[in-house]
């Protein structure tokens, strides 16, 4: 065995075949699995350490020989074929979520595992000569999985990484029917809330590990409001998936199983609580940020239609909500209605912002751009995220579009020399060589782009600077949507704030000329509605770090007048969590946690009191 394995820390063993799992080459005849290879396998399932395959072979023969040995089915997302292996081994691990220390590659050839450690750094190898010792460790370890929860799972992800291939992964996660809930009965579950907080990296925030005392010290304090969180989807359930502690607001603990990688779980779970503080410790694989709630987690699905005599049930609709902060913010207090899908603003896990996606250009671009406009702009524009070149736009048959038109007064637009497409970005002139070095060294607004003066050149030999886009030009957008859009389609806009903001504020000046071009167009189209901002700011402390962010209650407000836009417009009614409710849910929880603290369950006082708290909570829900 390899001098530096540490089995405790093992999470996943990837097999060879040949001269390795088994005796002989299965190409070259027959193949025999020593005694005892299975009850390995066994074993390590039951101490909750997967088994996967990494073997040059014929998938179906190997497949074939491994069923007839009874152990195919303690393999997940088994490599099988004759390309090489280090490619492959670093898939495996992309697709299962685990990091290279948690892996040990067993292989009889040397070049094999050379080969791993050079495209998998970090990774654990060994010998077959090592699995005589791997069994007697394993012999030593505690069964703490017992039912193989554990290889359940990643089955399951097994399922989701197959039905994921060829599928853009937004739309992916949409059909994927992601169900997320947030439990208080921590103490129930304390072994598997342990196991995350002091297992798990890449999905630690926080990174404090702690105690079994500790743990036991920190559920019992009234003082914090913990919390687990378990998901399923349509694949299969994965149980309790994710941790957090909150005290005065602040995280301590905020960690979540790499199962769900991908799924933004975590960022969910973050805007449910309210956006709190938190410090980040060390490299986390996926970014938290203040201003999203992704919206396939929680989606109702429509009810199917009643073909009996009964009373006419409540209409349902679709809507799209699209654009920045202004519609990510009052998301939050949109209660899931099964109504809504969003293409939203977000950070990459590389910083980068993506944004422009919601921007009149690139909206038209969705209907006018080909496949091929499509890979050169991804090409040209690092500033493009591709996912941004694809969305539902007009292709989701939606009743209700709301969109945010605050880019269009300061996203600068570019267009190609040569093709003529158009593309966005926030910030400054990106052809004016008088703005690189601080676009460069990110003075400027850079957008977590990582701009070069060689990328800005070329940039600017290919594409010309064409400014601000004017309301006569919105209008023309606006003008083309509805010829393209089904005509059940209604476009809501949300227009920019003006009030209260200097009168020398050249995006002020923007917002109040696009806003009045808008409110004239919409007089003599009934399809477009619009919702002013302006309703909702009462004095200048409504704006926070400039003109398109603002506070909670303006965002509270704005969710209502789309939910009352919906209604108007659809007749299908959405609520809105009443103000202050986002954290609602932990302030009852708490107050219930306190009860118990201060009352006996025996009391007179504390049968109503909880009873109290529990409508309340089940009310909220």
């Amino acid at each position: 065995m390899h001098d530096r394995l540490e089995i405790k820390s093992v999470k996943l063993i990837a097999w060879d075949l040949d001269g390795t799992f088994w005796e002989g080459t299965l190409s070259e005849g027959e193949v025999t699995v020593p005694e005892g290879r299975a009850r390995l396998l066994e074993n390590l399932a039951d101490c909750g350490i997967i088994n996967s395959i990494c073997s040059r072979n014929d998938f179906g023969k190997a497949k074939e020989r491994l069923e007839d040995a009874g152990v195919w089915d303690l393999f997940v997302s088994p490599s099988i074929s004759w390309e090489a292996k280090g490619p492959r081994l670093k898939q495996l691990l992309e697709d299962l979520a685990l990091r290279p220390v948690n892996t040990l590659f067993i292989d009889d050839n040397p070049s094999n595992r050379g080969e791993a450690e050079y495209y998998v750094p970090g990774i654990q190898t060994a010998g077959p000569e090592a699995v005589e010792a791997l069994a007697s460790q394993v012999a030593g370890l505690d069964r703490s999985d017992p039912a193989r929860t554990r290889l359940a799972h990643y089955k399951t992800m097994e399922k989701r990484n197959a039905a994921k291939a060829g599928t853009s992964s937004e739309q992916f996660l949409y059909d994927s029917d992601i169900r997320v809930s947030i439990h208080n009965d921590c103490l129930q579950h304390k072994e598997r809330i342990l196991e995350l907080v002091n297992r798990t990296n890449q999905l630690n925030f926080t990174k404090t590990r702690i105690s079994p005392e500790e743990l036991e010290s920190l559920l019992d304090n009234p003082g914090y409001e913990c919390g687990y969180i378990s998901s399923k989807d349509k694949f299969g359930d994965y149980g309790i998936i994710g941790f957090y502690a909150l005290k005065d607001n602040i995280l301590e603990h905020f960690a979540f199983s790499c199962r769900t990688m991908g799924q933004r779980i975590e960022q969910w779970v973050y805007a449910q609580l309210g956006f709190p503080r938190i410090t980040v410790s060390g490299e986390v694989a996926s970014g938290l940020n203040g201003n999203e709630c992704p919206g396939w987690i929680n989606q109702t699905q429509p009810a199917a239609p009643d073909t009996a005599d009964s009373p006419e049930t409540s209409p349902h609709c679709r809507v799209l909500l699209k654009g920045p902060c202004d519609l990510s913010h009052s998301l939050v207090y949109l209660k899931g209605s099964g109504v809504f899908d969003t293409e939203l603003g977000y950070t990459t896990d590389k910083g980068k912002v993506v944004a422009a996606h919601n921007h009149s250009v690139h909206i038209e671009g969705l209907h006018e751009w080909s496949e091929e406009q499509k890979q050169e702009i991804a090409k040209d524009c690092i500033f493009v995220d591709p996912p941004m070149l694809t969305g539902r736009f007009f292709s989701g048959n939606y009743d209700l579009i709301v969109l945010s038109t605050s880019f269009e007064s300061y996203y600068q637009t570019y267009r190609n020399k040569i093709s003529g497409v158009k593309v966005a970005f926030a910030g400054v002139n990106l052809t004016n060589p008088k703005n690189w070095p601080g676009i460069i060294d990110g003075t400027i607004y850079n957008g977590g782009n990582a701009f070069s003066e060689e990328y800005l050149k070329g940039f600017s030999e290919k594409y010309e600077y064409i400014g601000i886009t004017k309301p006569e030009t919105y209008l023309e957008f606006l003008e083309k949507c509805l010829e393209w859009l089904p005509e059940r389609t209604t476009l809501c806009l949300i227009l920019g704030a003006t009030r209260f903001i200097d009168e020398r504020n050249i995006v002020r000046f923007r917002h109040e000329r696009f806003n009045a071009a808008i409110k004239d167009f919409a007089k003599s189209h009934p399809r477009i509605r619009f919702i002013e901002v302006d309703d909702f700011i009462h004095d200048a402390s409504d704006y926070l770090d400039g003109i398109n962010h603002f506070s909670a209650r303006v965002y509270y407000e704005l969710a209502q007048a789309i939910a009352k836009t919906i209604h108007e417009t659809t007749g299908q009614s959405v609520t809105t969590r009443q103000r202050g409710t986002v954290r609602f849910d932990s302030l009852i929880l708490k107050a219930r946690k306190r009860l118990t603290s201060v009352l006996k369950p025996g009391s007179t006082l504390y049968k109503p009191l909880k009873a109290v708290y529990d409508r309340l909570y089940k009310e909220r829900r």
